[in-house]
């Protein structure tokens, strides 16, 4: 049984957070990695789920999606609400590449990383459809994110988060509801189902810039063979996530730097046979739902195509 009294005791702990601190931004990763986890994510850790919320349309018509391509903050705008992937939970994760490194900057190696594992809306509504999204922490300057999804429509009654595989880019589906989605996001994006992963190969974690930078246009995140969860419905996916222990490896992650980013099935095929395995992506710590990173913690997402 869910109690709305606890449920709400995690919403009024972070109303009283304070914004950011005003020297945040030169921290080193570590710390602001700490500072979130610590500071943010466990203090509003959900004592009982909420329950998921279906997909608002008219909720993500209204909002002011150009501060999700521009804003670079850890931290949500004032007033930000999630018409979609509204609930969440968050896991320290780090990068580690293979040797040597087949790109530059952070795909060389990220110790300190936050990773959101979400589905779009409430799966009784719409079907099980998985997203993640991934902020890589760099030191003295803003985080470097990106998002991926399983497809445009997810994957039907299937409940184990683990069952795909994940992209950046994925497939334009004919349907309504995806056509409509992309229609909104082409207010500010040419590309509304693709997004670009520059500036993860422009900087290290440790600031540097990268002189001449070669970064992968598509990543395939593999679900690793040692987690996964039952496929019937009737199983919250937060509490699925919860039982994965600190340092399970995640995901394989393959990359290609292939000028051919189509958005049709066969395109999306060619590119996974081409795709290099570049790196796998470990927790770092358990999974946790909590209410910051339900509605507070950001992740930009970066125009494919500028």
């Amino acid at each position: 049984m869910k109690s709305s009294e606890q449920t709400d005791d995690s919403q009024v702990r972070i109303q009283q957070m304070d914004v950011l601190p005003p020297d945040y931004l030169g921290w080193t990763a570590k710390q602001k990695q700490e500072f979130l986890w610590h500071d943010r994510i466990l203090k509003s850790r959900y004592q009982h789920l909420p329950a998921l919320k279906n997909i608002d349309v008219v909720g993500l018509f209204l909002t002011a999606l150009r501060a999700k391509m521009d804003y670079e903050s850890d931290e949500a705008p004032p007033n930000w609400k999630k018409a979609i992937h509204a609930h969440a939970s968050v896991a320290k994760i780090q990068f580690v590449p293979t040797n040597p490194p087949l790109f530059t900057g952070l795909f060389q190696g990220a110790d300190y990383g936050l990773l959101r594992l979400s589905v779009t809306g409430n799966p009784s509504d719409r079907g099980f459809a998985p997203g993640l999204a991934i902020k890589w922490l760099v030191d003295g300057n803003p985080s470097e994110d990106f998002s991926a999804l399983v497809s445009l429509t997810g994957q039907g009654n299937n409940y184990n988060f683990f069952a795909n595989e994940f992209s950046n880019i994925v497939p334009v589906v004919n349907q309504i509801g995806p056509r409509l989605i992309n229609l909104i996001f082409m207010r500010v994006s040419k590309h509304p189902t693709k997004l670009s992963l520059q500036g993860l190969g422009e900087i290290d974690q440790q600031g540097h810039r990268v002189a001449s930078a070669r970064y992968p246009t598509q990543l395939f995140l593999v679900p690793s063979q040692t987690v996964g969860f039952p496929e019937s419905p009737g199983h919250d996916f937060r509490n699925d996530l919860a039982t994965i222990p600190s340092g399970t490896p995640l995901f394989s992650v393959y990359g290609t730097d292939s000028s051919q980013t189509g958005t049709t099935e066969t395109q999306q095929s060619e590119n996974r046979s081409n795709a290099q395995l570049i790196g796998l992506i470990k927790t770092t710590s358990e999974f946790v739902a909590s209410s910051y990173g339900d509605s507070r913690l950001f992740f930009r997402h970066q125009r494919f195509g500028k």
